[in-house]
């Protein structure tokens, strides 16, 4: 079976077209929802979601997304808001054409070790969203992640995610924006287990963040840091990472082959 993934940073929802400086950045999660169901992707991993926030209008943001584009969803909430509307959310969402039967949720441990560099020492808490999916009878496992930018944070998250690749019963696909360079090495022990779908991209010069000079123009701030990797089952035919300044990140897209 051929499969299209996705994976997408949507910043809360909201619009950078006229840049990161713009105020107020609208909320757009209804055009977000249209360029999904314009790509037409078979699964479609989400960054940056929010669940009943005041900021956005209180709406269940995956849903919202996946009951306009046409997709079944989910959500994992990674970090909780207390207001005087009640109890709101930020984490990862998932979007499918084909039936999700589980959606679990696992935080990632808060860093414990952090160096003394005032970079490492600022996280918030993430989780990995688990959604399995049954494609034509074959059951996916599909891990969605946002890891944090703290060199410690990134660590906690790539332990977290090995052991649930490890303890996975079918094909893996694990995506999402792990705010890592294709060279850093705290990757290493999700490369020793998956393939990086990377890999069959002709320009590795590319980047994913940001997604237009409107967001960032300084050359250090262009960065490749959104993912796909897969198991050894799938067979990677090519990927697409579509210039479109509606998120300060770039989409991710391959698309896979799976044997029946």
């Amino acid at each position: 079976m051929k499969l299209k993934i996705m994976t997408y940073n949507i910043a809360g929802g909201r619009s950078f077209e006229k840049g990161k400086d713009y105020r107020p950045i609208i909320h757009a999660e209804l055009q977000y929802a249209e360029y999904i169901k314009t790509l037409q992707p078979d699964i479609c991993g989400l960054n940056e979601i929010d669940y009943k926030l005041p900021r956005s209008g209180r709406v269940k943001m995956a849903q919202l997304i996946g009951d306009t584009a046409g997709y079944e969803s989910g959500f994992a909430p990674a970090v909780s808001f207390i207001n005087k509307y009640g109890i709101g959310t930020y984490g990862n969402g998932i979007l499918s054409k084909h039936k999700i039967k589980e959606i679990e949720a696992f935080p990632i441990p808060d860093p414990t070790d952090t160096t003394g560099d005032p970079a490492d020492n600022y996280y918030e808490s993430r989780v990995i969203l688990h959604a399995l999916i049954n494609i034509k009878g074959k059951d996916i496992d599909v891990f969605v992640s946002h890891f944090g930018l703290a060199p410690s944070e990134a660590k906690c998250a790539v332990e977290t995610m090995v052991a649930l690749i490890k303890q996975a019963k079918n094909p893996v696909i694990i995506m999402g924006d792990f705010n890592l360079t294709p060279d850093n090495p705290i990757l290493d022990p999700i490369r020793e287990l998956l393939n990086d779908t990377f890999v069959c991209y002709p320009n590795k010069n590319v980047w994913t963040y940001p997604s237009s000079e409107l967001v960032g123009a300084k050359p250090e701030h262009y960065q490749k840091i959104d993912y796909i990797f897969v198991s050894p089952e799938f067979k990677i035919d090519s990927v697409d990472i579509p210039a479109h300044p509606l998120s300060d990140h770039k989409p991710y897209i391959t698309y896979l082959e799976l044997p029946d």
